[in-house]
Formats: structure tokens, C-alpha cells, sequence
């Protein structure tokens, strides 16, 4: 960047703008997201515009800078992941295999964080398996085989059984933490999504990719763990993620919306305000699905559920919990759909 302010700006310059972008993003010392957005919506632009020529030859890295580690911020993580698919192929075109690997790793991480069909990105995570394989990626392979298992695990309860990793493959402490973190939640593991979660948010450096999305379950995984540890620490998860969540939500309520008035919701039925409570999940539940997040859609009909059957309503509580079952289904996950169907059973008995 200092380069290009010496000696002009050219199109080998966009990279290193994208960069700081993303620094501003993400460097907790002097984050400014609204900056880093506003600068990577300019420099994507300009890209557009061909004000410096055809980019096509950094098409697959500038996706990956932009759609990767800094745009999830502010544009909707399904147009993210549109995004982040074409960069997988502008990079297959020119050559350009990293990066045409980093971005299919992080369209599948944006899928299954937005919601996307269980089944069909289990289809689409061996689809990108075999590109790896056959081109020898076997770093990206490595990473990529930790999102099958993941979501593998999601889908249905049958043993998984990991496939082997090549040597000298190496999988980052903190990416294995977040796949763990997430597999504990929704497998209903408070203490073991505890013990990974705090590991990402404990993390001085890295992990950035996997903080803000983490501090969503953690916090909600908190109010589980708090009814076995009662310490100062785990009380005041919520409300510090629901601060952050309130932050993120003024760059993108599609994102993030859904998060805060859920983390709301929660906090009101910890502290008995049942009619705060009962009209936050209803708004937690009709932004997800505006958001067209069903995972997070049925995560707030659970919690729904779970808040009506504590104060005695048992015929709302059945209600949400079918509502709950119906968008586990359409996400593909038998796991939670199975989970639910236990709850209502014990209601019905």
C-alpha cells in the first residue's frame, strides 16, 4: 500500500486497499467496520468499473479478500456466498488454485452459517473434495474434510468415521475449535461447546473468521451452562454478545438482526419478564425468517418453546415445537428434528 501511495495506484494495488480493509475490520485494537466496509464497496467498484483494466487474473483473491474477510460485515451472507462460488471458478479459469480453494472452504463455511440445505452442502463440501484431491490441495483438503464432518454430524447421528489426513496436513487449533463448538451446540453438549468456545473468544490473535459468528452460540450455550456454574463470567456472556450484536446489526440487520432479539428473548426469560420475552421471540423468529435463515428460524421456535413450557403454557410450547421440528427439516438436520420430537413425546405423555 505504501508502494502504491509512492509511486501511483495500479491494479496490483487493489489487493493490498482490500487488505486494510479487512484490518480495519477486524484488528481489535482499532476496529473500524463502517470504514473497512465503506473502503472494500470502493475498491470492489473500481474492480467493476475497469477503471484499471481487466482484473480477471486476481478475480479469485480479491473475492476471497473482500467476500471472505470483510463483506459478511455488511451484505448478506447468502449474496457472500454467491460471490465467493464465483471466485471459486474465476480461479479454476486462470489457474489460480488457492484461491479458488480458500473461497469454496469459506462458501461453505457461509452456507452452513446462513442456513443453506444440510444435504445439499454435504453434496457440494465432496464436490470440492474431489477438485482438491485430484489437484493435490492437501492443506485446503484438510480444512475442507473438517466442514464434512461437521456437517455430517448435523444431519444425522450415525457414527462418522474422519477420513485420513495427508501428512504433513496441519488444521489450525482455532478452526478446530470452532467445528467442535458448533457440532457441541447443536448436538445440545453445553459444557464441551463451553470448553471450544472459549478458546475462539480467549484467542489474542486469529481466529477472526470465527469470532463473531462463535459469540452467537457461546452466548446462547452460556445460559445452559450458567444454570450449572453460576460465576460472574458466565452471566455476563449474553449481554456482551448482545452488545457486539447490536453493533453488527447497524451494518446488517439481514445478518444480524435475528441475533440480537434472540440473545433479547433469552435475557428476558432469565429474568422473568415473560412479556418482553414472548414478544422478542416472535420478532427473533419472523427476522430469521426474513433472513432466510432456517436454522436460526427453528433455534428461535425451540427457544420459544422451551420459554412457554417453563411458564406453564403447553399448548404454545407444542406449537412452537412443531414450528421448531418444521424448519430443522427443511435445514436437513435429523439430528435437532429427532431432538424435538423427544420434547414434544415428553410433553405428550
Amino acid at each position: 500500500m505504501q508502494l502504491s501511495m509512492e509511486n501511483g495506484i495500479s491494479k496490483y494495488s487493489i489487493g493490498s486497499f482490500l487488505n486494510y480493509a479487512g484490518m480495519l475490520c477486524n484488528n481489535k485494537v482499532f476496529r473500524n467496520i463502517e470504514g473497512g466496509c465503506r473502503l472494500g464497496r470502493i475498491v470492489m467498484k473500481t474492480v467493476s468499473s475497469k477503471r484499471f483494466g481487466s482484473c480477471s487474473d486476481q478475480k479469485a483473491k480479491l473475492c476471497f479478500q473482500y467476500y471472505a474477510l470483510i463483506a459478511y460485515y455488511s451484505e448478506p451472507f447468502q449474496h457472500c456466498r454467491d460471490m465467493l462460488r464465483e471466485g471459486v471458478e474465476a480461479g479454476l479459469g486462470t489457474g489460480d488454485v488457492r484461491y479458488s480453494f480458500l473461497n469454496a472452504l469459506n462458501s461453505i463455511r457461509l452456507g452452513l452459517l446462513s442456513g443453506k440445505n444440510l444435504q445439499d452442502l454435504l453434496k457440494e463440501t465432496e464436490y470440492y473434495l474431489s477438485m482438491m484431491g485430484k489437484q493435490k490441495e492437501n492443506q485446503t483438503k484438510a480444512l475442507m474434510l473438517m466442514f464434512h464432518e461437521t456437517i455430517s454430524l448435523l444431519i444425522s447421528n450415525s457414527e462418522y468415521t474422519a477420513p485420513t489426513i495427508a501428512t504433513g496436513s496441519i488444521i489450525p487449533p482455532l478452526q478446530h475449535c470452532f467445528h467442535k463448538a458448533l457440532q457441541s451446540f447443536f448436538k445440545s453438549r453445553s459444557e464441551r461447546c463451553n470448553h471450544f468456545a472459549e478458546k475462539i473468544m480467549q484467542a489474542a490473535e486469529g481466529g477472526r473468521q470465527h469470532h463473531i459468528f462463535i459469540t452467537f452460540y457461546y452466548a446462547l450455550n452460556s445460559f445452559k451452562v450458567a444454570e450449572i456454574v453460576h460465576t460472574k463470567k458466565i452471566n455476563a456472556v449474553p449481554d456482551q454478545a448482545l452488545s457486539a450484536f447490536r453493533a453488527a446489526a447497524e451494518h446488517s440487520k439481514d445478518n444480524f438482526q435475528n441475533k440480537v432479539e434472540l440473545l433479547e428473548a433469552e435475557l428476558y426469560n432469565r429474568d422473568g419478564e415473560n412479556d418482553k420475552a414472548k414478544a422478542s421471540y416472535a420478532a427473533a423468529i419472523a427476522s430469521a425468517r426474513l433472513s432466510k435463515f432456517i436454522h436460526e428460524e427453528g433455534l428461535a421456535c425451540e427457544k420459544a418453546a422451551l420459554h412457554h413450557k417453563k411458564i406453564g403454557e403447553t399448548s404454545e410450547a407444542l406449537n412452537y415445537f412443531t414450528k421448531a421440528q418444521e424448519c430443522y427439516k427443511k435445514w436437513g438436520s435429523q439430528v435437532k428434528a429427532d431432538e424435538i420430537e423427544r420434547q414434544i413425546e415428553l410433553m405428550q405423555m
